[in-house]
């Protein structure tokens, strides 16, 4: 196993050496399933909150209210995160 792994780091570095068109096919062999995984979730949430506001119960739409800012809240969170990496690795440099 850690012979295979070898062998294939090396092969990876070769073709990154040489250029070409393996860049972009690695790049998109990790970006394109992710997408799709981040796409699907976003169109289950926003499927969530339709049915959670077209509910006639008032404590459905509490529930669904509270869970859309508890989501927000995260996402910002993240994205605060990040840039906050990100800025202190340029300061770095």
């Amino acid at each position: 196993m850690i012979r295979w792994l070898h062998t294939d780091r090396h092969w990876t570095r070769e073709q990154l050496k040489q250029g070409g068109y393996f860049v972009l096919s690695y790049l998109l062999s990790i970006i394109t399933p992710m997408f799709f995984a981040a796409w699907s979730l976003n169109c289950f949430i926003f499927a969530m909150l339709i049915a959670g506001f077209s509910s006639q119960s008032m404590i459905c739409r509490a529930v669904t209210a509270l869970w859309l800012v508890v989501y927000l809240v995260t996402i910002v969170t993240t994205l605060m995160e990040f840039v906050w990496k990100f800025t202190t690795s340029l300061e770095l440099r």
